[in-house]
């Protein structure tokens, strides 16, 4: 999780050494000996030569670095978590502390001032200057969900004089990770291919379960619980037959959930266009990590099985499997998930059988679409979540605007085809009245977002699912749901 120096921090300390290194305190002191000097000396004055003599003691005493203050590659400071002061949900407090005091030398002698450089993501670097063993609290903003280095900081020590400094040392940022909230249990449609061999949904072969499927002879290998005498005195006359209950098997669901991190909308337009923009607010992939987190805590509550992929290709992907810890593997993965371009695969990402496959995409270009025409095309129920924010128009110019309502269209277009061919895409964002009307005051209001929301589709599709019409349905049906 640390970062390295650098390069160029490596060069300067390895040219330098455990060489001489002059300050400017010192410099000014070997200058104003010299004037101190020649001016008492040119026109005879004694008492100007006096004068030189505080200055030239303070240049001899920081003649060389090695026997003032001491020199190396750690910080002088360290910053831990304040644990005697609170934390908020948007800031996190810090204690910026300084390093223990290694063994005393009588070479060495430890600064007495130090000077620290902190700079945070969005904002310009600032500077203090404290005692050598002063504490100081910091607050620092922190993400809404992910990972992320939430302040940079480096440090030089100097002594009280001015003239024995130290080197400046870059410490290794503060990083945190914010796992992303699990939001309001939501409905769970499954595929009717369950391939599982237990669980809470109702398969379609025959096995162990509930849900009767019929009634019939009692046939070798049939258990005596499953006798039902009631069928057996209204059907055997006799009494020479037997009836026993037929039941579907109880099965689990499979779920895949693959995220689209090759961008990070920010949810005003106008930072589109900023360069270094502080990623602490939220933006798509907010969206799409806690949308992911919330319905993989969904299917987890059920016993049901839940993989989680990405579209960036760089990591492995986290194999299906059920419980309180795949949902915890499953919060830390997405925490760790940035804006990560796309490598081109040798071939696509291949479901398990029966799956139901989710994207949490932007649906900026086509390659999420493809996907998502591919496995249906497969037979795998999917289903697409737009994961743009509820978005502030905040364009500052012409272009822009231009910019932002061609790349709206484009998203309205692609999202259009692919409701038209039968595929579900519903809206991961949260959108209230208020946003709504900021959005009326600011500009029209953005048609290109999907018009269900994440807890109404998935609950219409899952009413499907009970009915036996499954994921898989006509075009018609997904169309019905806009």
């Amino acid at each position: 999780m640390a970062r390295d120096t650098g390069p160029g921090l490596a060069r300067g300390s390895t040219a330098r050494g455990r060489g001489a290194t002059r300050s400017p305190g010192w410099a000014l002191a070997v200058i104003l000996t010299l004037i101190c000097v020649v001016a008492g000396l040119v026109p005879g004055r004694p008492g100007t030569v006096a004068l030189a003599v505080p200055f030239a003691l303070l240049a001899l005493s920081g003649r060389d670095h090695r026997t003032g203050a001491r020199s190396g590659t750690e910080p002088l400071v360290l910053i831990s978590t304040d644990r005697h002061l609170t934390r908020s949900t948007s800031t996190l407090r810090l204690l910026l502390t300084p390093r223990p005091k290694e063994e005393p030398t009588k070479t060495l002698a430890a600064p007495s001032l130090v000077a620290i450089t902190l700079a945070a993501p969005g904002c310009p670097a600032d500077g203090l200057v404290l005692q050598a063993d002063e504490e100081c609290p910091l607050v620092a903003d922190i993400p809404v969900s992910g990972e992320i280095a939430v302040l940079s900081y480096g440090s030089a020590g100097v002594s009280a004089d001015v003239v024995r400094p130290t080197d400046f040392v870059q410490a290794p940022p503060v990083r945190v990770s914010v796992l992303p909230q699990v939001g309001p249990t939501l409905a769970r449609p499954v595929s009717r291919r369950l391939s599982g061999l237990s669980g809470s949904h109702t398969s379609r072969r025959p096995g162990e379960g509930g849900e009767l499927r019929s009634i019939a002879p009692m046939q070798p290998g049939d258990q005596q619980r499953r006798i039902d005498w009631r069928a057996t005195a209204r059907r055997s006359t006799d009494q020479d037959m037997l009836m026993v209950r037929r039941t579907f098997a109880d099965a689990e669901a499979s779920v895949v959930l693959v995220v689209d991190r090759a961008n990070d909308l920010p949810a005003s337009t106008e930072d589109w266009f900023a360069a270094g923009t502080s990623t602490l607010g939220q933006g798509s992939l907010h969206v799409a990590r806690t949308a992911a987190a919330t319905v993989a805590a969904s299917y987890l509550a059920a016993g049901d099985r839940v993989g989680l992929d990405d579209l960036s290709g760089t990591r492995r992907p986290l194999r299906s499997a059920a419980g309180s810890r795949q949902l915890e593997q499953i919060r830390t993965r997405l925490a760790g998930m940035s804006v990560v371009p796309r490598r081109r695969h040798r071939r696509d990402p291949v479901p398990p059988q029966g799956a139901v496959v989710i994207i949490f995409s932007a649906f900026l270009d086509e390659e999420p679409a493809r996907l998502l025409r591919l496995w249906h095309a497969q037979g795998h129920p999917v289903i697409g979540v737009d994961c743009v924010p509820v978005l502030q128009r905040t364009e500052s110019s012409r272009a822009q605007d231009q910019t932002v309502r061609l790349t709206l269209l484009r998203r309205r277009l692609l999202l259009e085809d692919l409701q038209t061919e039968g595929i579900t895409v519903l809206s991961g964002s949260v959108q209230d009245e208020p946003g709504r009307q900021s959005e009326r005051e600011h500009g029209a209001p953005l048609p290109d977002a999907a018009g269900t929301d994440l807890d109404t589709g998935l609950r219409l599709l899952a009413r499907q699912s009970r009915r036996g019409a499954g994921l898989s349905a006509a075009p018609g049906t997904a169309r019905g749901i806009r």
